[in-house]
């Protein structure tokens, strides 16, 4: 296939939208749809190659495989080492470690069924993951492993079908989109069933004939960069995607790719800079999300939005350093397949290697000071988890104090809080992260009487006041006064990474300043519940209200993912919590009925 330079500027109108809007520029808060510009791009050319030189009889898929790895592996891999010496230095044991499981799941093209198989509540946020990006090359790798063999059969057999073949696929994969946006978001993302409709696009686009002298070329070209640019500027943050809104940038990325051939957007797109920009777009891709990341990583709070932005020009000049030393060495003919193969193979093995090391080890927390006494890092999970134990139907027979705690995993918190400091003595404890008292009347007879035995009910709230009912109406609607009480929600900052790294000797002073997701829920919290039932935990660890300690007086973590307390954390938050005047108050008067 012909180089077409207006296909490299066309790169950079994909490329530059996805730096801005993963950068937190609001303007170009749609610019994700570059990546969808990309498949489009890629579905073309590479489609486009493969019928090329079937038709010359001159296919070979190991060829096309050469092709493949000698155009992405060796930035990738470059990418790859360079996070890897930077969450050494930068990294918590739980962030190393989810590095290390993403570096081997983008060696192999699958760190999208990764990201879909571990997202959820207990997942690392996505923000602060150096390779969250290469989802999308786990997409196109996935879809070139079968779609070169469809080719080749539908082209051998039924030639004057592959333009079908290709709308097929594309028509069941925005099918199963379309169903997915709903059923399975996050699977809808990053899966290649309902991604492969955007990289089919692209592929029947490169079947199409479009004449070179065609009057409106110039005018359709325009219009679809119109139709890509309304998408970036209009489609707002947290867009489900795909959805049916992107198929207005893929189709105009289509028509640019049929029409685009010479008039202005044929001169914009082809100019020097547009083409420059687009030569380096894959390292730019590469670099960006790791700049990002780890700017995220080493900061106690959130960055402002203009230290994304003075990174792009770095992630560039990083792009064009891997574009010239390392993409065209590779790339070139000059260097024999046998030479490429002798480096990214043991690249690759020792990547596989090291992520697992990351995987099975915990994500190395000997790198830094380990208090006496301190948990594996890991384990806060199982810690909280195992909570679900207490989850029954009823209190047991005889037991003359009862206490009913409710929520989710912040309820379980409360449950080991309690237990770490002693909180409970003598007390039968049901957890219930079922039975939301937002249902008022709609209680089953069960779960009503469940509440009626209890003599103490702990509601314990989390960092989503929206979707809590007023404590005080709960109080009344279920005849709940004398016995219930709320218990705040607690918060460990935006970011405990830079903190692993303090020696013990700093880390019984070390504060963090408190999110203001955390701060606004405590005051909102404040505000639809009385005062003498409330017991503020932010106010208990905070007597400023704007930072709260990172550890325990030992040096141990109190939290892993600035939420959810580990054993220490549980005993010195539950220490100090359960001295509040409402939860003495509240369990003073329980003893006093119960004699």
């Amino acid at each position: 296939m012909k180089h077409r330079r207006e296909i490299d500027g066309l790169r950079t109108v994909a490329v530059l939208p996805v730096l801005l809007s993963h950068a937190g520029v609001s303007l170009f808060a749609g610019g994700f749809v570059g990546v969808d510009v990309f498949f489009v791009i890629s579905g073309y050319l590479i489609t486009g190659i493969i019928l090329s030189e079937m038709d010359e009889q001159r296919f070979s898929i190991m060829r096309f495989y050469e092709r493949r790895t000698r155009r992405l592996l060796p930035a990738l891999f470059v990418m790859m080492a360079a996070c890897l010496i930077a969450g050494w230095f930068l990294m918590s044991a739980d962030a190393y470690q989810n590095l290390g499981q993403s570096v081997v799941a983008t060696t192999v093209f699958s760190n999208n069924i990764l990201l879909t198989m571990t997202s959820g509540y207990w997942d690392m946020e996505s923000q602060f993951k150096p390779l969250l990006h290469t989802w999308s090359l786990g997409v196109e790798e996935q879809y070139y492993i079968a779609v070169p063999l469809i080719l080749v059969l539908v082209h051998r057999y039924l030639r004057r079908h592959v333009p079908l073949a290709l709308a097929t696929i594309g028509v069941i994969s925005f099918a199963l989109c379309l169903w997915s946006m709903r059923a399975h978001p996050v699977g809808n993302f990053y899966l290649l069933h309902t991604r492969a409709w955007e990289l089919a696009a692209g592929g029947w686009a490169a079947t199409v004939r479009s004449p070179d002298d065609h009057r409106g070329s110039d005018a359709l070209s325009i219009l679809g960069l119109l139709m890509i640019a309304a998408t970036v500027l209009a489609l707002p943050e947290g867009s489900p995607s795909p959805s049916p809104a992107i198929a207005l940038p893929v189709a105009g990325t289509a028509l640019i790719l049929l029409y685009c051939r010479a008039g202005l957007a044929h001169r914009v797109l082809g100019s020097r800079l547009m083409v420059g920009i687009g030569m380096i777009s894959y390292s730019a891709y590469l670099w960006h999300q790791p700049l990002f990341a780890f700017l995220r990583v080493a900061s106690s709070s959130s960055p402002p939005v203009w230290q994304f932005v003075a990174l792009i020009p770095v992630a560039l000049c990083l792009a064009w350093a891997s574009w010239r030393f390392v993409e065209r060495p590779f790339r070139s003919r000059s260097m024999r397949f046998r030479t490429v193969a002798a480096v990214l193979a043991p690249a690759a093995l020792a990547l596989l290697l090291i992520g697992a090391l990351l995987h099975l080890r915990g994500g190395l927390p000997q790198r830094f000071d380990v208090a006496p006494g301190a948990d594996p890092p890991a384990s806060f999970k199982a810690y909280n988890m195992r909570v679900f134990e207490l989850k029954q139907d009823r209190f047991p027979p005889g037991a003359r104090q009862r206490a009913l705690i409710l929520g989710n995993s912040t309820a379980r918190d409360v449950v080991n809080m309690a237990g770490e400091a002693g909180a409970l003595p003598g007390y039968a404890i049901v957890y219930r992260d079922d039975l939301s008292l937002c249902d008022g009347d709609r209680l089953s007879a069960s779960k009503r009487a469940l509440v009626a035995a209890a003599t103490l009910v702990v509601l314990a709230y989390d960092h989503q006041p929206q979707r809590t009912c007023s404590g005080w109406q709960l109080a009344q609607r279920l005849d709940l006064h004398g016995k219930i009480v709320f218990i705040g929600p607690k918060g460990f900052g935006v970011n405990l990474n830079p903190y692993a790294r303090l020696p013990l000797a700093q880390r019984r002073c070390a504060r963090v300043p408190l999110s203001a997701t955390a701060r606004e829920a405590s005051r909102l919290y404040r505000a639809i519940t009385p005062p003498q039932l409330y017991v503020d935990v932010i106010a208990a660890l905070s007597p400023d209200g704007r930072h709260v300690p990172v550890f325990d007086t030992q040096g141990r973590s109190l939290s892993e993912d600035r939420v959810h307390v580990t054993r220490a954390g549980a005993r010195f938050v539950g220490e100090r919590v359960f001295r509040h005047p409402a939860w003495q108050r509240i369990v003073r008067r329980v003893a006093n009925e119960r004699h």
